[in-house]
C-alpha cells in the first residue's frame, strides 16, 4: 500500500495516513523491500486538502516503520489535537478514531501496509520511465536542489488515476519525493503532501518505546469483523 491515500477517498477516509501517492503513482509497480532489519525509519509530513468538493483538513502525520510493526501519528495543524492513531504489526492491527473515540482492533500483518521513503521514490521513478510523469525544470526546495515533474493525467492504461494535474519535486540526489499534488483542474479538489523530515535509527529497547500504542480512556472497542458484519446489515 502507498503511504497515501486515493486522491477521492482522501476526503472521506479517517484511517489514512498518508496523503496523495496513489493517486500520483497510478499503478503499483514493485516497491522492493521495505526498513531493514534492527532499524526505524522515521517520517513527518504535512497533507492539505482544499477545495469546494473537498472536506478540508490540515494535518500533519509521524510515522515509525521498522521491519514488521508501524505506529502512525496524526494530529491536526489548528488545534495539535491528535484525529488518529495507529500501529501494525504481526499481532494485530490498533486504528483509534479521535473524531468519534473509538478504537478498532483488526487482524495483523508481517509487514506494514505503508512504504519507506525510499521505496516511494523507487514507484515514482518507475512511473516516470512509465512517461507518467514528465520533468519541467529544475529548482531548489529547502536548500535541496529538486527536480520538477508534472503528471500526465490518463483515465486507462499504466498511468490511470483520480487526479487529472498534479506535480511533484523530487530531491536529484536520492530521488526522494520532497513535496507533490494532485487534484482536479478547476481547483474543486486539491490535496499538498510535504515531506518535512525524515531519517532512520537504531531499533532498540529505548527506540522501540516510539513503536507503543498510547493509550485512549474511554474508546469504544470494536472487532473489525463486527464492524463490517454491521454495515452489511445496515
Amino acid at each position: 500500500m502507498h503511504r497515501s491515500a486515493l486522491l477521492i477517498a482522501a476526503t472521506c477516509v479517517i484511517a489514512a495516513l498518508v496523503p496523495a501517492s496513489s493517486a500520483l503513482a497510478q499503478s503499483a509497480p514493485d516497491s522492493g523491500p521495505g526498513v531493514p532489519a534492527g532499524q526505524i525509519e522515521f517520517s513527518q509530513s504535512t497533507v492539505q486538502v482544499t477545495g469546494s468538493n473537498a472536506v478540508p483538513r490540515f494535518e500533519r502525520s509521524r510515522q515509525y516503520l521498522t521491519t514488521h510493526s508501524s505506529h502512525t501519528i496524526v494530529t491536526t495543524m489548528k488545534t495539535g489535537k491528535v484525529r488518529f492513531e495507529g500501529v501494525t504489526s504481526p499481532r494485530r492491527e490498533l486504528r483509534w478514531d479521535g473524531t468519534t473515540n473509538e478504537l478498532t482492533i483488526a487482524t495483523g500483518s508481517q509487514t506494514p501496509p505503508y512504504e519507506t521513503v525510499a521505496q516511494e521514490a523507487k514507484v515514482f521513478a518507475q512511473s516516470v520511465a512509465q512517461g507518467c510523469w514528465t520533468a519541467s525544470g529544475d529548482t531548489v526546495f529547502e536548500g535541496r536542489s529538486a527536480t520538477l515533474y508534472k503528471l500526465v493525467a490518463a483515465t486507462s492504461g499504466p498511468c490511470r488515476g483520480d487526479a487529472r494535474v498534479g506535480q511533484a519535486i523530487v530531491d536529484k540526489a536520492t530521488g526522494t519525493i520532497l513535496e507533490r499534488e494532485a487534484g482536479e483542474a478547476d481547483g474543486s479538489f486539491k490535496q499538498v503532501e510535504v515531506l518535512e523530515r525524515f531519517g532512520t535509527m537504531p531499533l532498540n529497547p529505548q527506540t522501540a518505546k516510539l513503536l507503543h500504542f498510547h493509550s485512549h480512556p474511554g474508546a469504544k472497542r470494536v472487532e473489525e469483523g463486527a464492524k463490517k458484519q454491521a454495515r452489511s446489515r445496515d
